[in-house]
């Protein structure tokens, strides 16, 4: 049955991949892609790749800051940890790495595997956390009213880049690639406000799961045995012995949450929680530079938010198609061109695919082993 769920997201994820992958496709136009990215200054890559990684290395100080309560792990292994896990998502299919790396620490530091895992699920409910306070803030800020107001307001955004684009095909073309774009940018000023009302839309379901999920588990964290208790009731038509495997789980995964006990580490990690978007946004606004996109710091914000929402969907490995119409369209809200905001949408892709997959890889050659070890790991063999 599980097996069968899992084919069935899976085909839903690649269905999803292959639909928007054909809607940012059929727009492009390749010569004018073209002409954008032998126009682009290349030098920006680099910063936008340090600032990705430093983005990385705060997700393992703060996943060092979860875990303290149970273990002291190094950072530099949970670092590790971090890049095999987000490069098997990038590989490999139903988001493989976020069940890899908590399995990966507790192999390594001989700690549950449960335990481990509630780690990882505290992290997610802080990106959660993170990516309310920022899409709040941004609020503030984002227009609902004509998309004048919107250019001026918020960023200022220019598409010096997406101009120097429709010089190019102008000169080849007689004109043609410029009526295009004007076409084109019309069509976007009739979709933005739509793209307004659905990031508020999804943002108050995403902040009304966030605060679920932190009541449960810290209800969880605060009455483990009255928890394990209500366990045992639902599960009475249980043989006894799945039913005891089930309530030690249960109290395994309980452990894990105890940073829920120390207000001055949870309030370090939602510090670093909003740092770790702030830097993946900055990712974004160094890179805008490579094709002239004059995007503020705020715009960057907001693609960030709209790329993280849609790549919660079940999807192909690597984030193929989803990835690139979040991109795009985010970028259409503050007039991007279309050429401009496709080529951005690309280059994004690859910088936060590429050389996290290859260090990724080069960290699983370091600690010696292999996915089926990883993903076959029996807990049983991690002492108590």
């Amino acid at each position: 049955m599980n097996l069968n769920k899992k084919k069935i997201l899976f085909a839903a994820g690649i269905l999803i991949s292959i639909i928007c992958s054909w809607l940012f496709v059929r727009k492009i136009e390749w010569s004018s892609l073209s002409v954008a990215f032998k126009e682009a200054k290349y030098i920006y890559i680099f910063p936008a790749i340090a600032l990705m990684f430093i983005s990385h290395y705060f997700r393992a100080i703060r996943w060092s800051v979860l875990i303290s309560p149970i273990k002291k792990v190094s950072v530099l292994n949970l670092f590790s940890a971090i890049t095999i896990g987000f490069m098997a998502n990038n590989v490999l299919p139903a988001r493989l790495g976020e069940v890899i790396r908590p399995v990966m620490i507790a192999r390594k530091e001989k700690i549950k595997i449960s335990t481990s895992f509630a780690t990882v699920v505290m992290e997610r409910v802080f990106d959660i956390l993170g990516i309310i306070v920022i899409t709040s803030l941004l609020f503030f800020f984002l227009p609902t009213e004509s998309s004048q107001d919107r250019n001026v307001s918020i960023t200022g955004t220019t598409h010096h880049a997406e101009a120097s684009t429709v010089d190019a095909k102008t000169k080849e073309q007689g004109g043609k690639a410029e009526a295009h774009s004007s076409a084109m940018n019309g069509k976007r000023e009739t979709d933005s406000p739509n793209i307004l009302k659905q990031l508020k839309k999804w943002s108050i379901i995403t902040a009304f799961l966030g605060l679920i999920a932190i009541i449960f588990l810290f209800l969880l964290s605060l009455y483990p045995q009255k928890a394990g208790a209500f366990l045992e009731k639902l599960l009475f038509l249980f043989p006894h012995h799945m039913k005891d495997r089930l309530v030690n789980l249960l109290h395994s995964f309980v452990s894990g949450l105890q940073v829920f006990d120390h207000k001055t580490k949870l309030i370090w990690i939602g510090v670093l929680s909003l740092m770790i978007w702030l830097l993946n946004a900055a990712t974004v606004y160094v890179l805008c530079y490579s094709f002239d996109i004059d995007l503020s710091f705020a715009g960057a914000c907001f693609v960030i938010v709209c790329v993280a929402l849609a790549v919660a969907l079940p999807q192909a490995p690597g984030f193929i198609g989803v990835f690139h119409i979040a991109t795009q369209k985010s970028l259409d809200v503050f007039g991007i061109g279309l050429s401009s905001a496709q080529s951005f949408a690309i280059l994004l892709w690859a910088i936060t695919v590429v050389p996290i997959t290859i260090t990724g890889l080069l960290f699983l050659w370091r600690e010696g082993i292999s996915f089926g070890e990883i993903s076959h790991y029996d807990e049983e063999k991690i002492p108590e």
